[in-house]
């Protein structure tokens, strides 16, 4: 146990546990025979808890798992807060939501998810899954694979979800569940007239024939959930006094580009937002199973899941510009020392760019997904499998502003700009009052809105033939073919909205102003309170299609033909020691094409254009478990893995063609790489686990990932032929040649991610009777790596976060349960999509999300099955920041953090029952 100890050194919870187990290890009478596990009947989280650890124990791969001991026990809202709980993994929020999950410091597009043992498509315009669409209730449990397992049809370079739909003849007979709760935030209606309260609803029901060959099951899940957001951010610092920075003659500034009012040695604030969001998320869910054995040798399951999911916002908005390029002025600023910067945290201003915005947004995802396995056994121990999937996703989304200003001057009589979370503004004018505000044009248009669709189709067939060996250490064999055909299209057009009239700006028409909107966080007592729809719906607006050059970003598909070839040895061996384990090989041979549209500026038009690559992968794995005697393991893997590129990164557009009238005559552009190879890896894992019972063990594990190939922006050779000729053929300057230089990503030299991960889970009856019903699980990951996000080395590598931690702690006993969870990520870089739907990169601070649960079972009398549960979500309202560097180096320290967005979503309550027959 001396790893262990060392390990633990990181987190004093989990030290305590780890020394507890590791006392408890050091009395028990050390035996080479397996210990021998108590035989005793639990529900609840200690039955789940005891489902997912016989999982992790038998693999013959490193995995976690999740698991419910009934359809709809799942204890969370959607199966990305379970996951995020599981040792390694992290998630990351989008808008309050648990959404994107990492696997060992990487970000979520370098895993694959599976449902149940097969590839699911995304509504994203990458090929990571959004969990939010998957309701918990609907999901058995989920296998997390950390190290590959060849028969898997496809896998990930960070790692592999499964999630699971339960199999009817599993259950010894007739199961029912019933699930009904009440939903509140404790953020109040943001928006007047916009609940802050909602509802979920669930059902299950899962039957078997009389002669057990035939089983079904049927779940479905209705949750209308609301969101009440505050949302803060500061758009840029800069010290614009700065000559050697910012040039006066270039920006039109005498003598300088300082503020007045401020010291020419401090930074400040140029511009914010401050926004109030109400959101409504309606998601449905249905999913159903038959299941057909009509005797031994034959088997058949069909799989079908369905989800509807609806999220519309709301939201008023505060832009306000304090820059020497808006005119402003600072009267009595207050300074304050940041990071060895002087900046400016308070004051009065004269003569800002204020305006306001009413926001609206909403975005409809459907997701289908059909599944066909059978089973026949053969005779002479082999085995034939044939499966067949299909699955799409469809989004549907639209945002749309709308603007309005002052007709005058407008300042703040006082700020107070925080460094650690919502700044203070108090406006010298009443941003509601009508005669003061109207409609207004800004940005040659007086709104816009974007039309985002996204449509991804995934098809696969998928032949296994197994042979049971029995031939001393090999036992069985597993090989077959795997084929995945994918397509996925994505578009997003903006539109832009004139007044018919051909003016720019307009009185708020009557019956369009609602009661005020507060933006009380940001000290803002009150803006006007207008909404996109109602204004639209009055005529006076027409709409243009804008942006047209962004089309080569914005407008693509991706057509990918991926035929894998695999064998798998599983091994049952004795060194002194019994091993068990597996050796497989894949031969991933893919055909991928990229099709988009390049942007001829002279014309002010798009061509198609498209490009393509065929590639072969071969992929090694190798799993062992070895059996050290009293409940000890040790495992060993080591494998070849990757990871396909972006999606988005593979698009054929272009943009900037030019072509140069001297020399060679090269050209150029930038744009997507449709030729992009995948990220490669060597993987390497240990880990070494020790069980002490069916709900107690230590886990301690290390991981090497050495990359061979990785993905950054640089500008690389391309061969432009076929592209349109920038110069119209013009016969001065004859084509000499079609080579030259595309701005874009491209495939480069790698480096390696490692880390180690602690384990322990704890039943606490094993430290002393007095704690019976008492229980903890407790996590550590430490990652580390040398690859820097698109080799710029001041960013880390996407999704890498230092620390990872999760605490758990439980109690059940005599139908009392009770569970507290926090889970812990330290800061980290991660891609986020703008209201353009282009994709940036962001650095988010550390976040403790907790979650609180309450419980009641009856388990006996009139009551038996019905239970009652109580809530809480985000127990301490953690808040979602990110940070930012000041402008072009302005201030005195290079690479000082400052305030970007800050956010708060406020608690979530649920108090709900649920019947059990």
């Amino acid at each position: 146990m001396t790893s262990c100890k060392t390990l633990c050194r990181f987190a004093t919870p989990v030290a305590l546990a780890c020394a507890s187990l590791a006392a408890q290890a050091q009395t028990q009478p050390q035996t080479s025979a397996p210990a021998k596990l108590d035989q005793v009947q639990v529900s609840g989280i200690r039955s789940a808890i005891e489902s997912a650890i016989g999982l992790k124990r038998n693999a013959d791969s490193i995995i976690e798992a999740i698991s419910a001991e009934d359809l709809g026990k799942l204890p969370d809202t959607s199966i990305a807060e379970s996951l995020a709980r599981l040792p390694g993994l992290a998630a990351q929020r989008v808008n309050g939501t648990t959404q994107a999950i990492s696997i060992r410091g990487m970000a979520p597009g370098f895993g694959v998810t599976l449902l149940n043992g097969r590839e699911m498509v995304s509504g994203g315009s990458d090929r990571s899954v959004e969990f939010d669409q998957f309701p918990a209730e609907l999901l058995s449990g989920a296998t997390v694979y950390k190290t590959p397992d060849a028969a898997l049809g496809t896998q990930g370079l960070s790692g592999t979800v499964n999630m699971r739909t339960v199999r009817p003849l599993d259950f010894k007979g007739r199961q029912g569940n019933v699930n009904a709760r009440m939903e509140a935030s404790s953020n109040s209606e943001q928006i007047p007239g916009l609940s802050n309260k909602g509802k979920r609803l669930s059902a299950s029901y899962i039957d078997q024939s009389a002669d057990r060959k035939f089983g079904f099951a049927v779940g479905v899940a209705h949750l209308d959930s609301p969101e009440q957001q505050q949302h803060y951010s500061n758009w840029w610092f800069a010290n614009t006094a700065r000559t050697d920075i910012y040039d006066p003659a270039a920006n039109g500034c005498d003598p300088d580009c300082g503020i007045p009012g401020l010291a020419r040695d401090a930074v400040s604030l140029q511009a914010f937002e401050a926004t109030a969001f109400a959101t409504t998320q309606v998601r449905n869910g249905l999913m159903s199973v038959l299941e057909y054995k009509p005797s031994d040798s034959a088997h058949t399951v069909l799989d079908l899941y369905h989800s509807t999911f609806r999220k519309t916002f709301e939201g008023r908005e505060f832009q306000g510009g304090m820059s020497v390029w808006a005119g402003s002025s600072y009267r009595n600023p207050v300074y304050a020392d940041h990071g060895g910067d002087k900046v400016v945290v308070g004051g009065a201003i004269d003569n800002i760019d204020g305006k306001v915005l009413s926001r609206a947004n909403t975005r409809r995802d459907r997701i289908s997904a059909v599944g066909l396995n059978h089973e026949q056994k053969l005779g002479y121990g082999w085995t034939a499998v044939g499966d067949l999937s299909w699955s799409r996703a469809n989004r549907d989304e639209s945002t749309a502003e709308m603007y309005a200003g002052p007709g005058r001057p407008s300042g703040f009589t006082s700020t107070d700009i925080s460094m650690t979370g919502f700044s203070h503004f108090v406006p010298s004018v009443d941003w509601a009052d009508p005669t003061l505000v109207s409609l207004q044009g800004y940005w040659g248009q007086m709104g816009e809105s974007r039309v985002f669709r996204v449509r991804d189709d995934l098809k696969s067939a998928r032949l296994t033939a197994r042979k049971s060996l029995d031939w001393g250490a090999l036992q069985q064999l597993d090989f077959g073919v795997n084929y995945v055909q994918r397509s996925k299209d994505y578009s997003a057009l903006k539109y832009a909205y004139d007044l018919k009239s051909g003016a720019n700006s307009l009185a708020f028409p009557t019956g369009i102003l609602k009661s005020p909107a507060t933006l009380g966080f940001g000290s803002l007592p009150s803006v006007a309170n207008f909404f996109v729809g109602d204004l639209l719906a009055t005529g006076l607006f027409s709409s243009r299609l804008d942006d047209l050059s962004s089309a080569p970003d914005r407008q693509w598909a991706v057509r990918e033909k991926v035929l894998t070839a695999f064998g798998r040895l599983d091994l049952d061996f004795d060194i002194g020691v019994p091993v068990h384990g597996n050796v497989g090989l894949q031969v991933v041979r893919s055909r991928q094409r990229g099709l988009g549209l390049a942007w001829i500026e002279e014309d002010e038009a798009t061509v198609p254009v498209s490009g393509g690559k065929s590639r072969t992968d071969v992929l090694p794995s190798l799993n062992l478990a070895a059996d050290l005697g009293a409940g000890t393991t040790l495992r060993f893997a080591l494998a070849r893995v990757l990871a396909r590129p972006n999606m988005e990164d593979m698009r054929a557009g272009v943009s900037g063609i030019a072509r140069s009238t001297t020399g060679q005559g090269l050209w150029s552009a930038a744009g997507g790489n449709p030729r992009l190879d995948p990220w490669r890896a060597d993987a390497l894992d240990l880990s070494l686990e020790k069980y002490f019972d069916k709900h107690s063990y230590v886990s301690l594990a290390a991981f090497r990932k050495n990359l061979k190939s990785t993905v950054y922006a640089q500008k690389i050779a391309w061969d432009f032929t076929g592209y349109p000729d920038p110069l119209k053929g013009d016969s001065r300057y004859p084509i000499r040649s079609y080579a030259g230089q595309l701005d874009t990503v491209a495939n480069g030299n790698g480096g390696h991610v490692q880390g180690a991960e602690l384990t322990v889970s704890l039943d606490a009856t094993r430290l002393t009777p007095l704690l019976d019903g008492f229980g903890a699980m407790l996590s550590q990951s430490n990652t580390r790596s040398n690859i820097h996000q698109n080799n710029d080395l001041d960013n880390p590598l996407e999704g890498l976060s230092g620390t990872v931690r999760s605490l758990i702690f439980y109690y059940e006993k005599n139908g009392f349960e009770a569970r507290i969870a926090q889970r812990y990520r330290s800061r980290y870089m991660a891609s986020v999509r703008n209201i353009w739907g282009d994709i940036g990169y962001t650095t988010i601070e550390p976040e403790r999300i907790a979650d609180l649960q309450l419980g009641y079972n009856f388990e006996a009398g009139p009551l038996k099955g019905l239970s009652i549960n109580f809530e809480v979500n985000n127990l301490t309202d953690e808040p979602y920041q990110n940070r930012m560097t000041v402008d072009s180096n302005s201030g005195k320290v290079p690479g000082v953090f400052y305030p970007g967005v800050y956010e708060r979503y406020g608690r979530q309550y649920l108090l709900g029952v649920n019947y059990k027959f």
